[in-house]
């Protein structure tokens, strides 16, 4: 979650306005139980093919999903949700059981369900406070909050963290912006020294979302072998 919304809601405890922290908390948990569990079966829904490992067959996931609205060992806001998925997935064509299929749960994390979490919690950030969006910075790739300006109250060193959650991980645990964040965090690097070339006063030119997307799949998607 944006670290200006996080700032924004620690703000709000300061104030003693548990009740709208409460009503946020009870927003963004109908959220992920409404479109963050449909875009991970949507995104992820395959189960391994037995007879071909390299491909896999729509099926049904068994999922679950827990809000948390802090990190252990941060004492700021971080409000985030983890996602569970069950070892097996039922194919919707034959209705056998088999092992999820691993491959489409990472790139369908980094590709659909992280990108859409995030404006889905942008709109409700909109909707509940009334706050506005924006690239912060000429070099910034990732938005917060800019009007009132949130994004002012960010400390650069201030660390995302990791939770590992309430419930033990068998198998595979995947960071759902890890990918974003890494690419972000190239992209900055790369306006920064754009920037340092251009004639005073200029800004660098931001890459397109298709253009970031594309960056992104790259990454995430091995090319077909020849």
């Amino acid at each position: 979650m944006p670290l200006s919304l996080s700032a924004l809601l620690d703000s709000m405890a300061a104030a003693g306005l548990h009740e709208d922290i409460a009503a946020w908390g009870t927003a963004y948990t109908q959220l992920v139980q409404e479109q963050v569990l449909r875009r991970v079966q949507e995104a992820c829904g395959y189960a391994a093919d037995p007879a071909n490992p390299d491909m896999g067959l729509p099926a049904r996931l068994e999922v679950a999903a827990v809000v948390e609205a802090t990190v252990p060992g941060i004492s700021a806001a971080r409000w985030h949700c983890h996602v569970y998925i069950g070892p097996t997935a039922c194919v919707l064509a034959t209705g056998e059981w088999f092992p999820v299929y691993v491959p489409c749960i990472e790139t369908g994390v980094f590709r659909l369900a992280n990108s859409f979490h995030a404006r889905d919690v942008q709109e409700l950030a909109n909707r509940k406070f009334g706050v506005n969006w924006g690239n912060p910075g000429p070099t910034a790739v990732i938005e917060e909050i800019v009007d009132p300006p949130w994004h002012e109250h960010i400390d650069p060193g201030a660390d995302r963290g990791v939770c590992p959650g309430p419930w033990d991980v068998k198998g595979v645990r995947v960071v759902a912006d890890e990918e974003s964040l890494r690419l972000a965090a190239e992209q900055e690097v790369l306006l920064r020294a754009e920037l340092e070339r251009r004639p005073t006063g200029s800004e660098p030119r931001r890459a397109s979302l298709v253009e970031r997307y594309a960056e992104l799949l790259r990454d995430v998607v091995p090319p077909p072998s020849r």
